[in-house]
Protein backbone atom coordinates (compact mmCIF):
# COMPACT_ATOMS: atom_id res chain seq x y z
CA UNK A 1 0.00 0.00 0.00
CA UNK A 2 1.89 3.36 -1.40
CA UNK A 3 0.88 6.28 0.78
CA UNK A 4 1.76 9.57 -1.94
CA UNK A 5 0.83 13.13 -3.24
CA UNK A 6 -2.30 12.57 -5.22
CA UNK A 7 -1.85 13.56 -8.79
CA UNK A 8 -4.26 15.87 -10.65
CA UNK A 9 -5.19 12.88 -12.82
CA UNK A 10 -6.60 11.10 -9.95
CA UNK A 11 -8.93 14.05 -8.42
CA UNK A 12 -11.97 12.25 -9.49
CA UNK A 13 -10.89 9.64 -7.50
CA UNK A 14 -11.08 11.80 -4.60
CA UNK A 15 -14.53 12.83 -5.35
CA UNK A 16 -15.74 9.30 -5.51
CA UNK A 17 -14.11 8.21 -2.57
CA UNK A 18 -15.43 11.57 -0.29
CA UNK A 19 -19.23 10.84 -1.91
CA UNK A 20 -18.78 6.90 -0.97
CA UNK A 21 -17.82 7.73 2.84
CA UNK A 22 -19.73 10.59 4.19
CA UNK A 23 -23.52 10.72 3.63
CA UNK A 24 -24.53 13.28 1.64
CA UNK A 25 -22.89 13.54 -1.73
CA UNK A 26 -21.78 16.81 -2.97
CA UNK A 27 -22.91 18.48 -6.19
CA UNK A 28 -22.86 22.05 -7.63
CA UNK A 29 -21.53 24.62 -5.36
CA UNK A 30 -20.53 21.86 -2.84
CA UNK A 31 -18.64 20.20 -5.19
CA UNK A 32 -16.50 23.21 -6.53
CA UNK A 33 -15.51 23.74 -3.22
CA UNK A 34 -14.27 20.47 -2.28
CA UNK A 35 -12.19 20.65 -5.63
CA UNK A 36 -10.19 23.83 -4.74
CA UNK A 37 -9.51 22.28 -1.74
CA UNK A 38 -8.17 19.10 -3.60
CA UNK A 39 -5.98 21.19 -5.81
CA UNK A 40 -4.95 23.87 -3.26
CA UNK A 41 -4.34 21.78 -0.30
CA UNK A 42 -1.68 18.17 0.72
CA UNK A 43 -3.64 16.14 -0.90
CA UNK A 44 -2.45 12.26 0.32
CA UNK A 45 -3.90 9.15 -1.05
CA UNK A 46 -3.52 5.42 -0.56
CA UNK A 47 -3.05 3.53 -3.14
CA UNK A 48 -3.89 -0.03 -4.40
CA UNK A 49 -1.79 -0.29 -7.56
CA UNK A 50 -3.71 2.83 -9.62
CA UNK A 51 -6.94 2.83 -7.40
CA UNK A 52 -6.87 5.31 -4.72
CA UNK A 53 -8.67 3.47 -1.93
CA UNK A 54 -7.96 5.92 1.54
CA UNK A 55 -7.22 9.84 1.40
CA UNK A 56 -6.67 12.11 4.17
CA UNK A 57 -6.60 16.89 3.12
CA UNK A 58 -4.36 18.89 4.54
CA UNK A 59 -5.98 22.11 4.20
CA UNK A 60 -3.00 25.05 4.42
CA UNK A 61 -4.60 27.43 7.03
CA UNK A 62 -3.90 29.25 9.88
CA UNK A 63 -4.41 29.70 13.73
CA UNK A 64 -4.06 32.59 16.67
CA UNK A 65 -2.40 31.47 19.86
CA UNK A 66 -1.91 34.04 22.49
CA UNK A 67 -1.21 36.95 19.95
CA UNK A 68 0.90 34.82 17.34
CA UNK A 69 -0.26 33.56 14.24
CA UNK A 70 0.69 30.24 13.32
CA UNK A 71 0.73 28.11 9.98
CA UNK A 72 -1.73 25.13 10.63
CA UNK A 73 -2.42 22.09 9.03
CA UNK A 74 -6.47 21.69 8.61
CA UNK A 75 -7.40 17.36 8.41
CA UNK A 76 -10.19 16.91 6.87
CA UNK A 77 -12.19 14.18 4.58
CA UNK A 78 -10.48 11.28 6.31
CA UNK A 79 -11.52 8.35 4.53
CA UNK A 80 -10.87 4.70 3.15
CA UNK A 81 -13.34 2.07 1.44
CA UNK A 82 -14.56 -0.38 3.57
CA UNK A 83 -13.23 -3.39 2.27
CA UNK A 84 -9.70 -1.73 3.04
CA UNK A 85 -10.64 -0.74 6.48
CA UNK A 86 -8.68 -2.64 9.64
CA UNK A 87 -5.24 -2.71 7.58
CA UNK A 88 -3.55 0.30 9.20
CA UNK A 89 -4.38 2.49 6.12
CA UNK A 90 -5.72 5.45 7.85
CA UNK A 91 -2.51 5.24 10.33
CA UNK A 92 0.03 5.72 7.39
CA UNK A 93 -2.00 8.17 6.24
CA UNK A 94 -2.21 10.25 9.47
CA UNK A 95 1.76 9.48 9.87
CA UNK A 96 2.33 10.69 6.57
CA UNK A 97 0.43 13.90 7.64
CA UNK A 98 2.86 14.80 10.56
CA UNK A 99 5.80 14.08 8.29
CA UNK A 100 4.44 16.29 5.63
CA UNK A 101 2.78 19.29 7.97
CA UNK A 102 6.10 19.50 9.80
CA UNK A 103 8.03 19.54 6.41
CA UNK A 104 5.83 22.25 4.91
CA UNK A 105 6.49 24.59 8.42
CA UNK A 106 2.67 23.94 9.61
CA UNK A 107 3.95 23.49 13.13
CA UNK A 108 0.37 22.98 14.62
CA UNK A 109 -2.89 20.57 13.28
CA UNK A 110 -6.64 21.22 14.22
CA UNK A 111 -9.41 18.41 13.25
CA UNK A 112 -13.09 17.65 13.87
CA UNK A 113 -12.93 13.87 15.32
CA UNK A 114 -15.55 11.18 14.50
CA UNK A 115 -13.80 9.57 17.66
CA UNK A 116 -12.24 11.37 19.81
CA UNK A 117 -10.16 8.56 21.31
CA UNK A 118 -9.01 7.56 17.70
CA UNK A 119 -7.29 10.95 16.88
CA UNK A 120 -6.14 11.35 20.48
CA UNK A 121 -3.98 7.98 19.87
CA UNK A 122 -1.99 10.23 17.27
CA UNK A 123 -1.46 13.20 19.37
CA UNK A 124 -4.45 15.29 19.04
CA UNK A 125 -6.81 16.92 21.97
CA UNK A 126 -10.01 18.34 22.77
CA UNK A 127 -9.39 22.52 23.84
CA UNK A 128 -13.07 24.08 22.85
CA UNK A 129 -16.07 23.49 24.75
CA UNK A 130 -19.02 24.75 22.55
CA UNK A 131 -21.62 26.07 23.72
CA UNK A 132 -24.94 25.60 20.99
CA UNK A 133 -27.78 27.40 22.40
CA UNK A 134 -31.38 27.53 21.49
CA UNK A 135 -33.38 30.55 22.73
CA UNK A 136 -37.29 30.18 22.47
CA UNK A 137 -39.39 33.22 21.71
CA UNK A 138 -40.65 33.59 25.31
CA UNK A 139 -36.85 34.01 26.58
CA UNK A 140 -35.73 36.62 23.70
CA UNK A 141 -33.31 38.97 25.15
CA UNK A 142 -34.51 42.85 25.92
CA UNK A 143 -32.00 45.62 25.50
CA UNK A 144 -34.43 48.48 25.29
CA UNK A 145 -35.01 50.75 22.68
CA UNK A 146 -32.52 52.29 20.80
CA UNK A 147 -31.92 53.85 17.00
CA UNK A 148 -28.57 51.97 15.97
CA UNK A 149 -26.86 52.16 12.88
CA UNK A 150 -26.65 48.64 11.08
CA UNK A 151 -26.53 47.86 7.93
CA UNK A 152 -27.32 44.15 6.29
CA UNK A 153 -25.95 42.51 2.92
CA UNK A 154 -26.08 38.75 1.69
CA UNK A 155 -24.51 36.66 -0.62
CA UNK A 156 -26.92 36.62 -2.89
CA UNK A 157 -26.99 40.60 -2.72
CA UNK A 158 -24.05 41.74 -1.93
CA UNK A 159 -22.13 45.14 -0.87
CA UNK A 160 -18.52 45.24 -2.04
CA UNK A 161 -17.86 47.67 0.18
CA UNK A 162 -19.45 46.81 2.68
CA UNK A 163 -18.10 42.83 2.64
CA UNK A 164 -14.57 44.04 2.15
CA UNK A 165 -15.05 46.06 5.91
CA UNK A 166 -16.76 43.25 7.09
CA UNK A 167 -13.54 40.95 5.78
CA UNK A 168 -10.96 43.31 7.25
CA UNK A 169 -12.48 43.61 10.47
CA UNK A 170 -12.89 40.16 11.15
CA UNK A 171 -9.17 39.25 10.79
CA UNK A 172 -8.32 42.26 13.15
CA UNK A 173 -10.30 40.34 16.06
CA UNK A 174 -9.07 37.20 15.07
CA UNK A 175 -5.82 38.60 15.13
CA UNK A 176 -6.41 39.35 18.91
CA UNK A 177 -8.68 36.07 19.99
CA UNK A 178 -6.74 33.20 21.18
CA UNK A 179 -7.55 30.07 18.75
CA UNK A 180 -9.27 32.45 16.04
CA UNK A 181 -8.25 31.55 12.04
CA UNK A 182 -7.40 34.64 9.93
CA UNK A 183 -9.74 34.07 6.88
CA UNK A 184 -8.06 34.85 3.29
CA UNK A 185 -10.51 35.19 -0.01
CA UNK A 186 -10.36 31.71 -0.31
CA UNK A 187 -12.11 30.80 2.96
CA UNK A 188 -14.57 33.45 2.52
CA UNK A 189 -15.85 32.16 -1.00
CA UNK A 190 -16.13 28.38 0.80
CA UNK A 191 -18.28 29.91 3.30
CA UNK A 192 -20.21 31.37 0.48
CA UNK A 193 -20.20 27.99 -1.58
CA UNK A 194 -21.35 26.02 1.42
CA UNK A 195 -23.95 28.67 3.01
CA UNK A 196 -25.11 30.78 -0.15
CA UNK A 197 -28.15 31.90 1.65
CA UNK A 198 -26.07 33.73 4.79
CA UNK A 199 -27.01 37.52 5.40
CA UNK A 200 -24.71 39.87 7.27
CA UNK A 201 -25.87 42.74 9.93
CA UNK A 202 -22.59 44.66 10.25
CA UNK A 203 -22.72 47.41 13.51
CA UNK A 204 -21.15 51.13 13.30
CA UNK A 205 -20.07 53.42 15.90
CA UNK A 206 -18.96 56.49 14.37
CA UNK A 207 -18.75 55.24 11.10
CA UNK A 208 -16.25 52.40 12.44
CA UNK A 209 -17.46 48.83 12.42
CA UNK A 210 -17.95 47.43 16.18
CA UNK A 211 -19.07 43.94 15.06
CA UNK A 212 -20.93 42.05 12.73
CA UNK A 213 -23.44 38.59 12.51
CA UNK A 214 -23.61 36.10 9.67
CA UNK A 215 -27.18 34.66 10.07
CA UNK A 216 -29.38 32.31 8.17
CA UNK A 217 -33.60 32.38 8.51
CA UNK A 218 -34.95 29.07 7.92
CA UNK A 219 -38.29 27.76 9.17
CA UNK A 220 -39.19 30.46 11.78
CA UNK A 221 -35.61 30.20 13.11
CA UNK A 222 -33.01 32.31 13.12
CA UNK A 223 -29.30 30.97 13.32
CA UNK A 224 -26.15 32.64 13.66
CA UNK A 225 -23.70 31.08 12.46
CA UNK A 226 -20.76 34.35 12.91
CA UNK A 227 -21.34 36.48 15.94
CA UNK A 228 -18.06 39.09 16.33
CA UNK A 229 -18.15 42.17 18.04
CA UNK A 230 -15.75 44.29 19.57
CA UNK A 231 -17.63 45.29 22.72
CA UNK A 232 -20.74 45.00 24.66
CA UNK A 233 -22.30 48.13 22.70
CA UNK A 234 -21.80 46.37 19.63
CA UNK A 235 -23.51 43.09 21.41
CA UNK A 236 -26.27 44.63 22.68
CA UNK A 237 -27.05 46.52 19.20
CA UNK A 238 -26.29 42.94 17.45
CA UNK A 239 -29.02 41.48 19.57
CA UNK A 240 -31.38 44.54 19.41
CA UNK A 241 -31.17 44.05 15.25
CA UNK A 242 -31.76 40.08 15.54
CA UNK A 243 -34.91 40.53 18.50
CA UNK A 244 -36.15 42.75 15.90
CA UNK A 245 -37.16 39.49 13.38
CA UNK A 246 -39.89 38.12 17.11
CA UNK A 247 -42.67 38.40 14.30
CA UNK A 248 -41.21 35.86 12.00
CA UNK A 249 -39.04 33.67 14.05
CA UNK A 250 -39.81 31.31 17.07
CA UNK A 251 -36.51 30.15 18.19
CA UNK A 252 -32.82 31.70 17.75
CA UNK A 253 -29.58 29.28 17.40
CA UNK A 254 -26.12 30.14 17.70
CA UNK A 255 -22.97 28.68 19.41
CA UNK A 256 -20.53 30.51 21.59
CA UNK A 257 -17.31 29.78 24.24
CA UNK A 258 -18.66 27.05 26.58
CA UNK A 259 -16.83 29.86 29.84
CA UNK A 260 -18.74 33.07 27.90
CA UNK A 261 -21.28 33.48 30.58
CA UNK A 262 -23.53 33.11 27.40
CA UNK A 263 -27.26 34.29 28.31
CA UNK A 264 -26.13 35.81 31.90
CA UNK A 265 -27.54 39.65 31.00
CA UNK A 266 -30.77 38.57 29.66
CA UNK A 267 -33.84 38.82 31.71
CA UNK A 268 -34.67 35.07 31.91
CA UNK A 269 -31.09 32.79 30.75
CA UNK A 270 -32.85 29.33 31.74
CA UNK A 271 -33.12 28.20 28.25
CA UNK A 272 -31.35 25.18 26.55
CA UNK A 273 -28.18 24.37 26.43
CA UNK A 274 -25.37 21.91 25.02
CA UNK A 275 -21.95 21.64 25.35
CA UNK A 276 -20.22 20.10 22.06
CA UNK A 277 -16.79 19.06 22.29
CA UNK A 278 -15.88 18.32 18.39
CA UNK A 279 -12.70 20.00 17.86
CA UNK A 280 -9.13 19.09 18.50
CA UNK A 281 -5.76 20.09 18.34
CA UNK A 282 -2.15 19.05 18.02
CA UNK A 283 1.56 21.04 18.27
CA UNK A 284 2.89 19.47 15.41
CA UNK A 285 6.49 20.85 15.71
CA UNK A 286 7.25 21.65 19.59
CA UNK A 287 10.49 23.26 18.67
CA UNK A 288 9.45 25.60 15.86
CA UNK A 289 6.35 26.09 17.76
CA UNK A 290 7.90 27.23 21.45
CA UNK A 291 10.19 29.32 19.39
CA UNK A 292 7.60 31.85 18.30
CA UNK A 293 5.38 31.41 21.56
CA UNK A 294 4.40 34.63 23.28
CA UNK A 295 5.94 33.32 27.28
CA UNK A 296 4.18 35.30 29.45
CA UNK A 297 6.21 35.56 32.85
CA UNK A 298 9.08 33.12 33.05
CA UNK A 299 10.71 33.72 36.34
CA UNK A 300 13.29 31.04 36.14
CA UNK A 301 14.55 28.32 33.01
CA UNK A 302 12.02 25.97 32.04
CA UNK A 303 12.14 22.08 31.43
CA UNK A 304 9.82 19.94 29.53
CA UNK A 305 10.41 16.52 28.01
CA UNK A 306 7.66 15.50 25.52
CA UNK A 307 6.44 11.97 24.76
CA UNK A 308 5.15 11.62 20.65
CA UNK A 309 5.36 8.23 19.15
CA UNK A 310 4.45 9.52 16.14
CA UNK A 311 6.71 12.36 15.34
CA UNK A 312 9.89 11.74 16.68
CA UNK A 313 11.53 14.86 15.79
CA UNK A 314 9.13 15.93 19.33
CA UNK A 315 10.78 12.94 21.99
CA UNK A 316 13.46 15.55 23.22
CA UNK A 317 13.80 17.25 26.45
CA UNK A 318 13.56 21.58 25.91
CA UNK A 319 14.66 23.92 27.70
CA UNK A 320 13.52 27.40 27.94
CA UNK A 321 15.49 30.29 29.49
CA UNK A 322 14.49 33.21 31.27
CA UNK A 323 14.32 35.47 27.55
CA UNK A 324 11.68 32.75 26.17
CA UNK A 325 15.24 31.14 24.25
CA UNK A 326 14.14 27.43 23.55
CA UNK A 327 16.84 24.34 22.89
CA UNK A 328 17.05 21.10 22.97
CA UNK A 329 19.34 19.71 25.67
CA UNK A 330 20.36 16.08 26.65
CA UNK A 331 20.00 14.33 29.65
CA UNK A 332 21.12 15.60 33.27
CA UNK A 333 20.04 14.78 36.62
CA UNK A 334 20.78 17.69 37.87
CA UNK A 335 17.18 19.13 36.19
CA UNK A 336 15.88 16.14 36.68
CA UNK A 337 13.28 17.00 39.34
CA UNK A 338 12.77 20.19 37.71
CA UNK A 339 11.23 18.06 34.58
CA UNK A 340 7.77 18.74 33.22
CA UNK A 341 6.76 15.23 31.10
CA UNK A 342 3.79 14.93 29.36
CA UNK A 343 2.56 13.56 26.07
CA UNK A 344 2.13 15.22 23.00
CA UNK A 345 -1.62 15.58 22.87
CA UNK A 346 -2.43 17.22 27.05
CA UNK A 347 0.87 19.66 26.00
CA UNK A 348 -0.83 20.81 23.11
CA UNK A 349 -4.27 21.42 25.00
CA UNK A 350 -2.11 23.09 27.80
CA UNK A 351 -0.40 25.85 25.76
CA UNK A 352 -3.33 26.95 23.32
CA UNK A 353 -4.81 27.31 27.01
CA UNK A 354 -7.22 24.49 27.43
CA UNK A 355 -5.61 22.62 30.07
CA UNK A 356 -4.20 24.32 33.40
CA UNK A 357 -0.65 22.78 33.82
CA UNK A 358 -1.75 21.55 37.13
CA UNK A 359 -4.60 19.36 35.07
CA UNK A 360 -2.19 18.41 32.26
CA UNK A 361 0.26 17.15 34.77
CA UNK A 362 -2.56 15.62 36.54
CA UNK A 363 -4.26 13.69 33.87
CA UNK A 364 -1.10 12.72 32.42
CA UNK A 365 -0.30 11.08 36.24
CA UNK A 366 3.05 12.34 36.38
CA UNK A 367 4.84 13.80 39.20
CA UNK A 368 5.97 17.42 38.94
CA UNK A 369 6.32 20.21 42.22
CA UNK A 370 3.97 22.60 43.00
CA UNK A 371 6.49 25.42 42.56
CA UNK A 372 7.92 23.94 39.48
CA UNK A 373 3.34 23.85 38.25
CA UNK A 374 3.04 27.44 39.45
CA UNK A 375 6.34 28.42 37.49
CA UNK A 376 5.16 26.85 34.12
CA UNK A 377 1.42 28.32 35.17
CA UNK A 378 3.08 31.82 35.20
CA UNK A 379 4.70 31.22 31.84
CA UNK A 380 1.31 30.41 30.19
CA UNK A 381 -0.83 33.17 29.17
CA UNK A 382 -4.62 31.77 30.26
CA UNK A 383 -6.88 33.29 27.83
CA UNK A 384 -9.17 30.08 26.84
CA UNK A 385 -8.87 29.20 22.74
CA UNK A 386 -12.27 29.89 21.33
CA UNK A 387 -12.41 27.76 17.35
CA UNK A 388 -15.35 28.28 15.21
CA UNK A 389 -13.94 27.53 11.53
CA UNK A 390 -15.37 23.83 10.27
CA UNK A 391 -13.69 21.75 7.51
Amino acid sequence: MDIKNVPAKDYQQIHRLRDYCFPNKYSGARRDDFHYWIEHSTTLGAYDGDNVVGQLLILPLNMTIHGENYEMGGIGFVATYPEYRQQGIIKKLMTASLKEMQQRGQTISVLAPFSVSFYRYFGWELFFDKLHYAIPHSHFPHFGKQLDDVKRMSFEWPNSDLFEAIQQFHNVQASITNGAMLRDAAWWKRIERRSPESHFAVCFQEQKITGYIRYTIQDGIFTTHDYIVKDYLAQQALWRFITSHAASIHTIEGITANDSHFGFNFDNPQFPKKIIQDIMVRIVDAFAFMQRYRWKDIKQTLYVRLEDHFCPWNEQIFMINKDGDVSIIEENSMFKKHMLTLPINLFSAMMVGYLSVKDAVTIANKVLDDEEIRHWQQAIPTERPEFYEYF
